[in-house]
């Protein structure tokens, strides 16, 4: 990186959790095992196949965590932001990693050894405890991640990102924009859609009026409609406890009916 970003890990590490419940003696031995590691673009954090040595925890910028076939080709998983560790769950079972992490862009990421960690965690309940719900909570948004992936169509899951990246209690007659934080390439890839076939889905969403994309930017006319949809099919997205019939009608009727 040109510009060196200056980081105290005490100050960053104390308002996040779970190593805000540490007691000041195991969280001062913790800070001082800690490495602060700057990595550019593209750069690997970690290799897939890679023993898991600790945890990383993201500062700034973005890691990709992604599965790599033989074949070279790609699936991902997860976009770990600030605050978000990765590593917790292989640490944990003594495995090595099952994906690669690829800094986005210029990423600045804590790493915290595994014998410092184990010794937090056999010394204090209190950080053991929120480690496993931070786990928890990785495992409980990969499988809405799989679900939405096997129940959902293209443009649904489509509809469902959008919608994640709208306050839940926005009412339907708004409207909202959604800043596509991430290449449409990654995006596509988390959704389980080719390039082509997300750029397909946008642009029939477009024609139907359901969004406006203009460059990085997605305008939502109207939210209602974007609900409607999604309830008018399995309607399978993350905030629905039921579920209704209807798959097999076709998406461009669905869009017309919304």
């Amino acid at each position: 990186m040109s510009k060196k970003q200056q980081i105290d890990p005490a100050e960053f590490l104390r308002g996040i959790e779970p190593y805000q419940a540490l007691d000041p003696a195991l969280f001062a031995r913790l800070v001082a095992s800690a490495r602060v590691q700057q990595v550019e673009r593209g750069w690997m954090v970690f290799e897939q196949g890679e023993e898991c040595r600790g945890v990383h925890v993201v500062v700034s910028g973005q890691l990709k965590l992604a599965f790599c076939s033989s074949q070279g080709v790609e699936k991902v998983v997860d976009i770990v932001t600030a605050g978000e560790g990765v590593g917790e769950a292989c640490m944990s079972l003594g495995q090595a990693y099952p994906m690669h992490a690829e800094a986005l862009c210029d990423t600045t990421v804590i790493f915290l050894p595994q014998a410092a960690l184990a010794d937090c965690l056999e010394a204090h309940r209190g950080f053991a405890y929120r480690l496993m719900m931070r786990i928890a909570e990785k495992l409980h948004g990969l499988l809405l991640d799989i679900e939405s992936t096997s129940l959902l169509s293209g443009a649904e899951r489509i509809v469902d990102f959008l919608m994640r990246q709208v306050a839940e209690d926005e009412p339907d007659e708004t409207a909202a924009v959604v800043e596509l934080a991430l290449p449409k390439a990654v995006i596509a890839s988390r959704l389980s859609l080719t390039q082509e076939h997300f750029s397909r889905l946008l642009r029939q969403l477009s024609e139907h009026g359901m969004i406006v994309v203009e460059g990085r930017y997605i305008h939502i006319p109207n939210l209602g409609r974007m609900r409607r949809y999604l309830d008018s099919g399995a309607g399978h997205c993350a905030n629905r406890g039921g579920r209704s019939s209807g798959r097999g009608r076709a998406t461009c009727k669905r869009l017309a009916a919304a």
